[in-house]
């Protein structure tokens, strides 16, 4: 079950915090990632890695106009550009002094999905929100703890979404028109043994590939949910992935070096890196952020 692959490369940056939210744009050839608690967004090129601070806790960035992201920060919607100027475009419906955003992502038509945590991830005060047309964000769900990885499958119709706490990966009928949530289904649900579902993508053949937390792993799963597929790294606490590079063949995988003692940092000393890992497997393209 464990899953072929090259020799995982690490990206050239400094060990982050709290790596999460990779994403790859197509049409600049450039990947972006975040480090949550590091407070900063960095975009990766073939010349290098940016890094651009932020004020707060960045729980996603997404691309948008040419060399500027939509980035979730704290509890607004900033566009960030690359020399590092932030414009506000949105607030997200929660108090900045108890909740931040979490993991977020576009779907297919273009609108971003972002979660929402208490800052001390109290259970149940967690939200999944959209921003639709003229910056106008609705809350969609309620009741989540750590809403976490989203994907869509490879038609549109249906949407993922993680709550790691309970373990859980829900998936949602979805309409790509409007945008609309339908019934729901317990698709996953991770033994906690195994660590906690975090970061999610999708790939071509529509199976779901998840991050674990404190589980040393990604996971794919078929999309009726069974397990196909194991990928371990030589760190513990992986957070998200996503497939990149001019054939969408290469997993990103981020980590997470926060919390760990000197004890677990001797044994994962890799923590907070980035990995490159060429599996042979394509992924969908990631959506673009659109205007309307």
């Amino acid at each position: 079950m464990k899953i072929r692959h090259d020799d995982p490369e690490p990206l050239d940056h400094e060990p982050l915090l709290l790596g999460e939210g990779p994403s790859w744009d197509a049409e600049s050839a450039t990947l972006s990632l975040v480090d949550i608690a590091g407070r900063a967004l960095l975009i990766v090129t073939d010349q290098g890695t940016t890094r651009i601070p932020v004020a707060d806790d960045i729980g996603c960035a997404v691309p948008w106009r040419t060399d500027q992201w939509l980035a979730a920060v704290g509890t607004d919607l900033l566009a960030v550009s690359r020399d590092g100027s932030v414009g506000e475009v949105a607030k997200l419906p929660a108090d900045p002094a108890t909740h931040r955003a979490n993991d977020g992502k576009c779907d297919p038509a273009g609108r971003l999905w972002v979660g929402v945590m208490a800052r001390d991830a109290a259970a149940g005060a967690g939200l999944l929100c959209v921003a639709r047309e003229h910056g106008r964000v609705e809350t969609v769900l309620t009741g989540l703890t750590i809403p976490n990885g989203l994907g869509w499958s490879p038609d549109g119709t249906v949407m993922y979404v993680t709550d790691s706490v309970p373990g859980t990966i829900t998936a949602y009928d979805f309409d790509p028109g409007s945008g609309r949530l339908g019934e729901s289904r317990t698709l996953i649900t991770i033994d906690p043994r195994l660590g906690a579902p975090d970061g999610l993508t999708v790939d071509a053949e529509g199976h779901l590939w998840t991050a674990l937390w404190d589980g040393g792993a990604v996971l794919r799963f078929a999309p009726d949910g069974a397990l196909v597929g194991v990928l371990e790294l030589p760190v513990a606490r992986l957070t998200s992935c996503c497939f990149a590079g001019p054939d969408l063949t290469e997993l990103i995988v981020t980590t997470a070096s926060i919390g760990l003692d000197q004890e677990a940092l001797g044994r994962y000393p890799a923590s907070g890196s980035t990995y490159r890992v060429r599996t042979g497997i394509r992924g969908l393209p990631a959506s673009r952020l659109t205007d309307s």
